[in-house]
């Protein structure tokens, strides 16, 4: 049957619709597959072109500092060409068939991230030590002083206590000498009383008007006055007008010497008891104190550093680890018991105030004597008579007070003089001023090293490489948003050998709380402060041996460069040629006074008295310090000490100190890091690459339809964009080392 010619016409036109659509979602599917090639060969492109501009890396950087950092040619230059080579390589050989033909629009990278940042710096050093730090080393560091840190925490607590009982017992004996000089002077009070009574056989025979005098002419004067009387009634002229007057005239100016004497010394005497009074209840309090340090030593909660790192067990960690005998720690405890020998009981000093109030009643019993003779005497002119002898009397018990008072307080052997062996034990008092002059002496030779070192002539390059470090310092200080602070405060010596020991306590205590910080948490603070050490250069001590030796200082001013002082500069961030050396080696004497001082403590225990036992062990220190000193300036290094047979290094120490300080992971420390870089590097780290974001542009032509992807971009289906007919995408890519 044959069908009609309609019906192959609307077959013919339904097969040629369902064909361009086919055509059509075909053509859209090719284009959209070749975009997102064009998408991938843009994004490796761009990839590869970021990790071939970071392999461009400075070298000198990475050799002496062991950080990556961009430098050599240019970042866009290479991120180009490499993008635009494998843009070609993606697309194909010229002579294969090209799916995808990308025209690279433009290509360019920009900074992400730059070493100078401080989050930057430190996470590439850490990177850097988390495979190269000795963690090993520095766990057989701490082993090395692990042992110590039970004698040192004992010596620490017994230094700390005598030196300060040492210095209230000398505040206390001072105001007791005190007192006792303000009862001589009252007791000197009365000496203008003496010529009045008097209490000499001279004076008696003088004939100056006197107590004794007047006393024994009184009897002379009431037959005088009788006398006169009588021949007055009897109408004659008075035969002994004369005598009368002059023994009244007399008489009357003994009376008023005697009272303005006893008015003056009344006055002062109160004032001088008082002030005497006042100075005991003080040297009281100061005994109280004593008693009070004395008491609290004993309570004091261990919670020191000293019992951290005891408590880590890490002297387990080295092989071969030394040990110490306990010895030492008990002798320091048997030292501490015999502080009770320097605080007095209670009783005693209600005694001495008991001797004072006697003082004042001798005193009382004087003025009454001499105020009732005045009383009797005054008497006596008003109504002569023969037989007063209240007036002899007065006179004789006036004598004997001021003898009884001069006798206790104002001759040589008196109650004062008593005291006064009682309060100066002259044998100590001796044996402690020579041990003080020896450690007098041997602190000098310290302070003479200290200053020497800060005293070298400052040359003219040094400080302006000290100016150019302190420059770039705030510089990066100030880009990293982070505020300069103060600068590091002056260098401060200790004035005396007794001093130095505090601090030294101090001192040993903070590095017993860095290795007990170093042994629990802080691996980055660890990390950092090895890295600073082991790749900035230390002073070497072999450059001090003139200077110790003999005080010459040419040797050490040519040593003193910065570049021979990096570590030191970044633990303590003086902006001077010399402090930080001074500090560093300041506190190296610290450190090995303190542990010389428990030694000494151990050796001088002999000495019985703890004030002794204490200027002993100063003095041992201090010999001990100043031999190490000599050690290193020899070979670089001192034994740890007599009872732990090892050698540490200086720049052990200087390990141990950066911890001390906090570490090398604080801003102010890690901009000085950087700053020191820079310096040597001449370059600022500020504008150093470390991440870099890549940015290509690429486009291709599209073969079928462009206004239908031009369609398809409006209903955001597309990553890229049509323009003409050609498609552009862009892509970023960031990679950091």
């Amino acid at each position: 049957m044959n069908k009609p010619a309609a019906s192959y016409g609307s077959i013919t036109i339904f097969s040629a619709v369902v064909l361009s659509g086919l055509l059509l979602f075909s053509a859209v599917l090719i284009d959209y597959a070749r975009m997102a090639v064009l998408h991938k060969a843009a994004e490796d492109a761009a990839r590869s072109g970021v990790r071939s501009t970071l392999s461009a890396y400075d070298n000198r950087l990475y050799e002496r500092y062991g950080l990556f950092g961009r430098g050599g040619t240019d970042s866009n230059d290479i991120f180009e060409r490499t993008v635009k080579a494998n843009l070609e390589q993606s697309a194909g050989q010229p002579e294969t068939f090209k799916l995808v033909q990308a025209k690279l629009q433009s290509a360019h990278v920009d900074n992400a991230e730059v070493l100078g940042k401080h989050e930057v710096f430190a996470r590439q050093v850490l990177e850097e030590m988390k495979y190269k730090a000795p963690v090993d080393f520095t766990l057989e560091l701490a082993s090395k002083f692990a042992p110590l840190s039970g004698a040192m925490k004992e010596a620490t607590v017994t230094v700390n206590m005598l030196e300060e009982l040492r210095k209230l017992y000398d505040e206390r004996e001072e105001k007791l000498a005190a007192a006792l000089q303000l009862q001589r002077q009252a007791a000197e009070t009365v000496g203008g009383i003496a010529g009045l009574i008097p209490t000499k056989a001279l004076e008696l025979a003088t004939g100056a008007a006197n107590a004794a005098r007047l006393a024994g002419d009184y009897t002379a004067y009431a037959n005088w006055v009788m006398t006169d009387q009588r021949l007055t009634q009897q109408g004659k002229k008075p035969k002994y007008a004369d005598e009368i007057r002059a023994y009244e005239l007399k008489a009357r100016g003994w009376t008023d010497d005697m009272s303005r004497e006893l008015a003056v010394a009344k006055k002062q005497h109160d004032k001088l008891q008082q002030d005497a009074v006042k100075a005991i209840n003080e040297a009281k309090q100061v005994n109280s104190d004593m008693q009070r340090i004395k008491q609290e030593t004993a309570n004091a909660a261990s919670n020191s550093g000293y019992d951290r790192v005891s408590g880590n067990n890490v002297a387990d960690a080295g092989a071969g680890a030394p040990s110490l005998d306990p010895a030492p720690e008990n002798d320091m405890q048997e030292i501490r018991k015999l502080a009770d020998e320097l605080i007095l009981p209670d009783g005693w000093f209600a005694e001495y105030s008991g001797e004072i109030a006697d003082q004042a009643s001798r005193f009382a019993s004087l003025q009454m004597e001499a105020g009732g003779f005045i009383t009797n005497l005054t008497a006596g002119l008003a109504a002569p008579n023969l037989s007063n002898e209240q007036i002899k009397e007065g006179a004789v018990n006036l004598r004997i007070a001021y003898e009884q008072y001069e006798g206790a307080y104002v001759r040589k052997g008196s109650s004062l003089d008593e005291r006064e062996r009682k309060l100066t034990d002259k044998e100590l008092k001796k044996e402690r001023q020579a041990q003080e002059a020896k450690a007098g002496e041997l602190w000098s030779q310290a302070r003479r090293l200290l200053h020497g070192m800060t005293s070298v002539p400052q040359t003219e390059e040094h400080l302006q490489v000290i100016q150019d470090i302190e420059k770039r310092y705030k510089n990066n200080l100030l880009f990293n948003q982070e505020a300069a602070g103060a600068e590091a405060e002056g260098l401060v010596f200790a004035q005396d050998a007794h001093e130095e020991a505090e601090e030294a306590t101090a001192v040993m205590s903070g590095l017993f709380w860095g290795i007990a910080d170093m042994l629990e948490q802080t691996r980055d603070s660890v990390y950092l402060s090895e890295y600073a050490v082991s790749r900035y250069a230390s002073f070497a001590p072999q450059n001090l041996r003139a200077l110790l030796a003999s005080g010459d200082t040419n040797e050490l001013a040519h040593a003193v460069a910065f570049s021979n002082q990096e570590a030191e500069y970044v633990i303590y961030g003086f902006h001077s040629p010399t402090a930080n050396l001074a500090a560093a080696y300041g506190e190296l004497i610290g450190v090995r006074m303190a542990v010389r001082t428990m030694e000494g403590l151990s050796a001088c225990r002999a000495a019985a008295h703890p004030l002794l036992i204490l200027s002993c062990s100063v003095v041992y220190g201090l010999e001990k310090t100043m031999e190490d000193m000599a050690a290193f300036t020899e070979r670089g290094a001192a034994p740890l000490s007599k009872y732990i047979n090892v050698d540490v290094a200086y720049t052990d120490y200087l390990r141990l100190f950066m911890l001390v300080h906090g570490g090398a992971n604080r801003p102010s420390a890690l901009a000085r890091m950087i700053a020191v870089i820079e310096h040597n590097g001449g370059v600022s780290l500020s504008k150093v690459p470390t991440a870099l974001t890549g940015e290509v542009k690429t486009s291709a032509r599209l073969w079928f339809l462009p206004g239908v992807m031009d369609v398809l971009q409006h209903f955001g289906s597309l990553r890229g964009k049509v323009v003409g007919d050609r498609y552009e995408t862009v892509q970023t890519i960031g990679w950091s080392y």
